[in-house]
């Protein structure tokens, strides 16, 4: 590669991280206020909160948009993939009022591990997406048990419904709902993890399956709430 390519290219990356850290954010808020958006299982967030600590926030990969755009406001950090476009969602993330900590279930997700654990200390929550960030899609990497049952905290299985959408071509077919769309989230019961998890494999599937569970619980009650008349 020429010194002419190596410049563009690295020119052309500063301009999209620019780019991404101030407009993405804004496009994110301005599609979520346009939403019709129903909430089903809020209390389930006080049931949730311990001590004024907020519960390690799960949803699959496919559902970050609507996550995304939608929970900007509960101090909240997530784990990002340390992937060439990792640096460009950390842009649109901190600029939603999120924090964040780099890495994943495969890749530096040891360190980005530590630094939540450093957070712990204070009262934020903390998302992950257990599929991400290559899947199989709807996989439960052991991240999410992992950080619930070091730190105490339950976990809290989200599901979203988007009655007007665009579905992405990616592995996970990420889901955009469109705007002015009714969009309805589903928080499921906390799920409490027992620090057994950590030394016990078979233990370790069992709460897999509890936390599949949960999305089912979150994902149908979404999907319930989609079919609702509004009030």
């Amino acid at each position: 590669m020429s010194r002419f390519r190596k410049w563009r290219k690295r020119f052309l990356r500063r301009v999209g991280l620019a780019l991404a850290g101030t407009l993405g954010p804004r496009l994110f808020k301005l599609l979520g206020k346009s939403w019709k958006v129903i909430r089903v299982g809020e209390e389930y967030w006080d049931q949730a909160t311990v001590d004024g600590k907020k519960p390690v926030f799960v949803c699959w990969h496919q559902d970050i948009p609507a996550g995304a755009a939608l929970h900007g406001h509960r101090d909240l950090t997530v784990m990002i993939s340390r992937h060439d476009d990792g640096e460009i969602i950390t842009r649109v993330i901190e600029g939603l009022g999120y924090k964040t900590s780099r890495g994943s279930s495969f890749d530096g997700g040891s360190a980005a591990l530590r630094g939540m654990l450093r957070q712990a200390k204070e009262k934020q929550g903390f998302v992950l997406t257990p599929d991400g960030p290559r899947g199989p899609a709807f996989s439960i990497a052991p991240g999410a048990l992992s950080l619930a049952a070091l730190t105490g905290r339950p976990i809290l299985a989200t599901g979203f419904a988007a009655r007007k959408q665009w579905r992405a071509g990616s592995w996970d077919r990420m889901i955009f709902p469109k705007p002015w769309t009714r969009v309805t989230v589903c928080y499921a019961p906390p799920l409490e993890v027992p620090r057994q998890v950590l030394k016990d494999e078979a233990l370790l599937d069992t709460f897999r399956g509890r936390l599949k569970e949960r999305f089912m619980v979150a994902e149908q009650g979404a999907a319930e709430a989609l079919k609702m008349k509004p009030a």
